[in-house]
């Protein structure tokens, strides 16, 4: 990223001065239920909406004009226990239209109601629907936060599975790899984050993972095993706590088996930009994009 646009700047200025991460911490602790920002009627006319169940847990497919045999599957962030803001709906909207692509974002079992077991059992029913809905259908993996850190599990339980088809490529953002956040360059990392709030996603990991291991691949895809699952775009900003694990990550890259990792670091970017209305966050997904669609890259 060159010189951060005014937009970044103020939102990196304002998440400091308002304590951004003091008010997650509070949401963690008492998690809002009911936003509905996936309800049918709150999409503009410019899409079509298919909203679905399984297992009692909506999901909705969206899509343009003029689809494409090509499907995203969207997993939102949150620190696994907060719904998904209007920002998700709108993101999911421009990219249905902008890019000719069905948009599925399911809306996974959530903290602490529901753990890391019951969002992989629903995630899997989820897959096998669209697999077989759509059997033409391309599907690439897009995940933020969280959502990128379950993209990643996912896609080794995938692997693993054998019995469905792989997703062509991944992007992730920001994405949360290790769900006990052990890796000691964290407390360096905590100045310069006025967004993550390190004990209360700590906390929130440990209602998330319930009975599973703090290293299990389910909820820190860090510590899995990340031969043959394809080719995978990461993001992250100098300016999280992700970070020294996604660094982590990149050093795995070149001694994978059929795994190619391409690990971007954003300059003086806070956590999960793209929730952020600016030039870098459109820069961000027209990357992420062409990398699905096989356009020319610039890295």
């Amino acid at each position: 990223m060159e010189t951060m646009s005014m937009k970044a700047e103020m939102a990196r200025f304002f998440a400091g001065i308002k304590k951004a991460d003091k008010k997650m911490a509070l949401e963690l602790e008492q998690p809002v239920r009911g936003r509905a920002a996936f309800a049918q009627e709150r999409f503009t006319k410019r899409v079509r909406v298919k909203v679905w169940n399984v297992d009692g847990f909506p999901a909705v497919t969206i899509n343009g004009s003029y689809a494409k045999a090509a499907h995203v599957l969207m997993l939102p962030g949150g620190a696994y226990t907060l719904e998904p803001s209007d920002r998700y709906r709108e993101m999911a909207e421009h990219i249905a239209i902008e890019h000719q692509v069905k948009v599925t974002i399911p809306q996974c079992p959530l903290a602490p109601e529901y753990t890391a077991l019951d969002a992989h059992r629903y995630l899997v029913r989820v897959y096998s629907r669209l697999a077989a809905e759509y059997p033409e259908d391309e599907v690439f993996l897009f995940g933020d936060f969280s959502g990128g850190g379950l993209a990643l599990s996912f896609l080794q339980e995938l692997r693993d599975i054998g019995n469905l088809p792989m997703p062509v490529r991944t992007a992730v953002v920001s994405p949360w790899l290790d769900i006990a956040l052990n890796n000691p360059k964290i407390k360096i990392m905590k100045k310069t984050d006025p967004v993550l709030p390190v004990e209360g996603l700590k906390e929130a990991g440990v209602r998330y993972r319930g009975p599973l291991e703090p290293d299990h691949p389910f909820v820190s895809p860090l510590y899995g095993n990340w031969d043959h699952l394809g080719q995978i775009l990461v993001f992250s900003g100098t300016e999280e706590i992700l970070t020294p694990d996604c660094e982590l990550l990149a050093e795995k890259a070149g001694k994978l088996q059929e795994t190619e990792i391409i690990y971007k670091k954003g300059a003086k970017m806070i956590h999960d930009w793209i929730l952020i209305p600016c030039k870098e966050t459109d820069a961000t997904l027209e990357l992420i994009f062409a990398f699905f669609l096989e356009k020319d890259l610039v890295f």
